[in-house]
């Protein structure tokens, strides 16, 4: 048999018709689009300047930390169950350039905008051109034509590494949605060329190395050589190698008595008041402390929080796996694992609930007209290193809002309010 370019293609095609599953999409979507005005997209676009602020002060208090510039307390606060191999003295021989604020990330938020959780880069990304491009297919509304996320992520990752066709390397452990994120990396190149998926690109030559955790991130087979080439500038890191920003421990930072003054008041009026559960209690969102003991003797209308885990561990911080109401009778049992946690550092954070529902109309996967429910929302923010990339919604009859089966999605489309106008009372569109 010649070893010819046949036998190559002979190969490349055996390959693409190997069997296997295509997981397909596996949740609801609304029958239209999200129509808001478009100074909601302003006000969550002039966010950015608070964002990366808070990013900079968090890494600089996590340095002073394990530089030991601050007290015992918060070391252990920030350094919240990670291994010893990945604590200080890992953190300490970092070079400075990685040093950095993370360039994608995800807020999840109130209707009204209370953000209860920043994630870095977090999952979904790929849904906001997906159904930009299922809404477009049944439309020809002009704001969703001139719409295109996939377009503005390939824009942000080609000036930040100053290439007009960046490599990337995309690690997709952990990333609680893989699909989305495969499709991402399907509708952004050319000319994003991924390992793995393109010829051109050796592993070792990547320039933007991207992870959904810090510890799939440092795990990496070359790892330490891409630290040396950040050093040098050759490569950048989406979510930095800084433990700090793959915890929601850091979300307690603004509210804590040690660092509040390092935040301003803009950043604490963008997020859900948090703090870590502690031996001895936990400091209230009206400044008084409270025992557990204290805190359970109150009514459940009273005890409307929420419990997090604010750690690092993968097993644990992962989707809305360690996330729990404390109005219910399993709230001391709840509790009480927090305290024991915190007594060997690891720590959880509480945070008053926000649970707000609307009502939406969407398509069931046996119905062919679309149906009209109330569920608790979530919104998201999709945020670059610039610019505001997207929102989408997501709804669902649990107060766990995260993407199961039935959790209907929603795209929120620039300019789409222009051309659909509902009235502020019950939704309905407006005639012009």
């Amino acid at each position: 048999m010649a070893w010819d370019n046949e036998f190559y293609r002979t190969l490349d095609n055996i390959l693409a018709a190997s069997p296997g599953e295509t997981l397909g999409f596996s949740e609801l979507v609304q029958a239209n689009p999200v129509a808001l005005p478009d100074h909601i997209f302003s006000a969550r676009q002039n966010r950015i300047e608070e964002f990366q602020r808070f990013f900079g002060t968090t890494a600089s208090i996590f340095s002073e930390a394990v530089n030991g510039k601050h007290s015992s307390l918060l070391l252990k606060l920030l350094l919240n169950d990670v291994p010893t191999c990945y604590a200080t003295d890992f953190h300490l021989m970092l070079p400075r350039e990685v040093w950095t604020c993370p360039q994608f990330y995800r807020t999840d938020e109130s209707i009204n905008g209370k953000v209860f959780e920043i994630q870095c880069p977090g999952s979904g990304w790929g849904d906001l051109q997906l159904l930009r491009n299922c809404y477009l297919n049944q439309s020809s509304s002009p704001a969703l034509s001139q719409y295109k996320p996939s377009s503005a992520v390939i824009e942000e990752i080609v000036q930040l590494c100053n290439d007009a066709s960046p490599s990337v390397l995309h690690l997709l452990d952990n990333s609680s949605n893989p699909v989305s994120m495969r499709y991402l990396m399907a509708t952004t190149q050319p000319p994003l060329r991924y390992w793995g998926q393109h010829r051109s690109v050796r592993n070792g030559d990547c320039q933007f190395i991207r992870s959904h955790s810090f510890f799939g991130l440092v795990a990496e087979n070359l790892f330490k050589e891409r630290l040396r080439m950040a050093a040098e500038g050759r490569v950048r890191f989406d979510l930095p190698p800084v433990l700090v920003f793959d915890e929601k421990i850091a979300l307690c930072l603004p509210f804590l008595d040690e660092t509040r003054s390092h935040f301003t008041d803009a950043i604490r009026e963008i997020l859900t008041y948090s703090h870590p559960v502690l031996e001895n209690g936990f400091k209230d969102e009206n400044g008084q402390w409270i025992t557990i003991q204290d805190f359970l003797k109150r009514r459940p209308s009273e005890r409307k929080y929420f419990l997090k885990y604010a750690g690092c561990d993968v097993a644990v911080n992962w989707g809305s796996r360690s996330v729990f109401r404390l109005n219910d009778r399993q709230a001391a049992a709840h509790l009480t694992r927090a305290v024991e946690d915190a007594k060997s550092g690891r720590f959880w954070l509480i945070q008053p609930e926000i649970s707000e529902k609307e009502h939406i109309e969407y398509f069931t996967r046996v119905d062919r007209c679309a149906v009209r429910r109330q569920f608790t929302a979530k919104y998201s923010c999709f945020y670059g290193p610039t610019k505001l990339i997207g929102m989408r919604t997501m709804h669902r009859r649990h107060y766990k809002v995260h993407g199961q089966d039935d959790t209907v999605l929603g795209l929120v489309v620039p300019g789409y309010w222009e051309e659909k106008q509902f009235s502020h009372e019950d939704g309905t569109e407006v005639k012009k």
